[in-house]
């Protein structure tokens, strides 16, 4: 579904993301894992459009989206839920999911894209009136996954979702994680509790220094002696 090929992105003279290839294929959940500064929050940014790209490809459904516009990417089927949720604190639950379902016109498609959140996320439904920036932190990050799910995307990029959430808010969201796949929706995850990542995914990779130094099927990465010492405390 999603191919990259030898891509390079720089932030002027840095060069972040060195000759990336990787792939996702269709219902998968594909986890990319690293350190802070390895590189991960940029191959987001570059799938999206949000950051140019000056060597390489990336392609959605064989078509090539390199460097595409965000909006044009997004129409292809490619939805984001962000680092940091970047959720718009002073509109409503409902305003802020209303504004992710903004490419689409049919309005019983936005309705059925109402349903689903709703439904993946009773919280919410309670809370359709309140103004986002008064939710707490999971609450939030409920609210970007679910905004990113209203243009009902065939592939969904979730940056950092655990970030800065309680332990059992983490729980709830990767349980949602597994969820949101199982009705069909293929997953690209960057995370930095690379248990958790590789516990809901099938396949990962790791990124180190803006390079992939390793790939696999996601338990063959969880039982790797160097990623266990470098990433999950143990050994």
């Amino acid at each position: 579904m999603l191919k990259i090929n030898d891509l390079h992105t720089y932030y002027g003279n840095v060069h972040a993301l060195k000759g990336i290839t990787m792939d996702v294929k269709e219902k998968e959940v594909v986890s990319l894992i690293g350190s802070n500064g390895a590189g991960k929050s940029t191959l987001i940014n570059s799938i999206c459009g949000i950051v140019r790209s000056q060597q390489g490809s990336i392609s959605f459904k064989n078509k090539v989206i390199t460097n595409m516009p965000p909006y044009n990417i997004s129409k292809e089927g490619i939805s984001v839920s962000p680092e940091g949720r970047e959720v718009f604190p002073g509109l409503s639950v409902e305003e802020n999911l209303r504004l992710g379902a903004y490419n689409i016109k049919d309005k019983t498609k936005i309705q059925e894209g109402f349903e689903r959140v709703y439904e993946l996320f009773p919280r919410l439904k309670e809370r359709i009136k309140q103004v986002a920036g008064t939710l707490s932190g999971g609450e939030q990050q409920m609210l970007a996954i679910g905004r990113a799910l209203m243009s009902n995307p065939e592939l969904l990029l979730l940056d950092e979702p655990s970030l800065g959430l309680a332990p059992n808010i983490v729980l709830q969201i990767f349980d949602l994680i597994e969820i949101i796949n199982n009705q069909g929706t293929t997953i690209l995850l960057i995370e930095q509790n690379a248990n958790m990542a590789l516990s809901v995914s099938h396949r990962a990779y790791v990124l180190e220094n803006g390079k992939v130094s390793m790939s696999g099927i996601a338990k063959d990465i969880a039982d790797d002696p160097r990623v266990k010492k470098a990433y999950l405390g143990q050994g």
